[in-house]
Parts: C-alpha cells; structure tokens; sequence
C-alpha cells in the first residue's frame, strides 16, 4: 500500500505523482532572490523508488511541472494507492567509493562526492565536503577552490565569526561563539562558479540549528540559519 500527490496549479490538474511500495515521494517549491537578480519559483514534483518494474534497484524519478509565479495559487492532494502518470527520466541511484589523491576516502552518490578532510583554519578542525559532480569525480575547479578555502577562510574569520552571531538568539558576542563552536564544518561546492557554502554549528545547542554563510568570490554575500 502506497501513497499518491494530486498536483494542481489555478485549480487545473498538473499531474497525479505516485510511488509502488517503500520509498520517498515529494513536491517542492522554492524562491531565489539574489541581488541584482530576477526573482524565480520552482515548483519540482519528485520521487524515489521502484519504478522501472524490475524490483531490483530504487530510482530517482521527477514529473512534468509547470512554471509558476506570484498569484499562483498550489494545491496538493493526498490521493490512496492507485495508478499514477508516468514518470520521465528514470535515473539510478549509483553509489561508489574512490581513494581520491586530494581528498582521500571520496563517497559518491547519485550525483555528489563526499568526504571529510583535515581543515587547517583555527579554530576550525575538520570539514566535511559535499561536492557537486558526475561520477568522474570533482571538477579541476571545485579541487582548487577547496585547497584555497581554508587560506582564506582564515582571512575572511573575523567577518565570518560574527556572522553566526547575528542569526543566533542566545550568543551576543564573537568571544562566546569562539568557546561554544564546533571545530567541524560543512562545506558546500554546488557547481564550478565561485560560490561557496559553509555550515557551521554550535555546541548545546538543543535546536540542532545549522548557520549557513555563503561566500561568492571570497566574499560573504548571505547568512542565514536553519534547523
């Protein structure tokens, strides 16, 4: 027994997305806003699961959607097992690990490396890396940008020290973060321009709270924070 999402858009049917057995169905909508930039809404209707008919491996799955704006107005449907429309490009869930000569024991999974590296940038530790690639590995691009991160995160520290502090709601000072800090980061490389994301987290923090800092040509360009 599964489940089924009924998608309409103004009222008029999008699509009936749907899932035979375990695995994940979802609909998405998000809004970028970037300085300089035209605002945009993506609407994305996804699944994982056993679509192909051959049981053996799970695939990811996605569903037509249409573009949508402000006044539009979303409605999701939660509909009982049943037949559902096709899904368009089946894509597999290839997993695979590499003894990369940069990075060392590197994971790869459907379309992103990961691994944890040595982060020489006091107070800072370690990282953990989330690179996103095809399965021949990182790009020349994303290597370089990894191996300058941590020189320059050193520069940039006063100003991204206090960044965590603006979204935090109980630490007021850059001293009290410095005490309270996790050594460990996460550090996010989405493609090959210049834009970097960095979490970082605190510790007794019982929200779990991640402070995002995004740095786009070395420099910060937005803070934000997330549970």
């Amino acid at each position: 027994m599964s489940t089924r999402f009924e998608i309409l858009k103004n009222g008029e049917r999008v699509c009936i997305s749907g899932i035979n057995g375990d695995g994940v169905l979802s609909v998405g909508l998000t809004y970028v806003k970037h300085t300089g930039q035209e605002l945009t809404h993506d609407l994305q209707i996804g699944g994982l699961g056993m679509f192909d008919g051959s049981q053996d491996r799970q695939h990811h799955v996605a569903w037509p959607s249409p573009d949508v704006t402000t006044g539009d107005e979303i409605t999701i449907r939660i509909l009982p097992a049943g037949e559902y429309d096709e899904p368009e490009g089946l894509s597999g869930s290839p997993r695979k690990t590499i003894d990369d000569p940069d990075f060392g024991q590197l994971n790869y999974y459907v379309d992103s490396w990961d691994a944890d590296i040595p982060f020489d940038s006091p107070p800072i530790e370690t990282a953990h890396l989330h690179l996103r690639a095809d399965d021949s590995g990182p790009s020349q691009h994303q290597r370089a940008v990894i191996h300058e991160l941590p020189i320059r995160h050193a520069k940039l520290w006063p100003d991204l020290s206090s960044a965590p502090v603006k979204c935090h709601p109980e630490i007021q000072t850059v001293d009290e973060l410095s005490v309270r800090l996790v050594n460990h980061i996460g550090v996010n490389v989405y493609d090959d321009s210049n834009t970097i994301e960095i979490v970082y987290s605190v510790e007794g923090d019982p929200e779990f709270r991640g402070y995002f800092v995004t740095l786009r040509n070395w420099e910060i360009v937005e803070v934000c924070m997330a549970e």
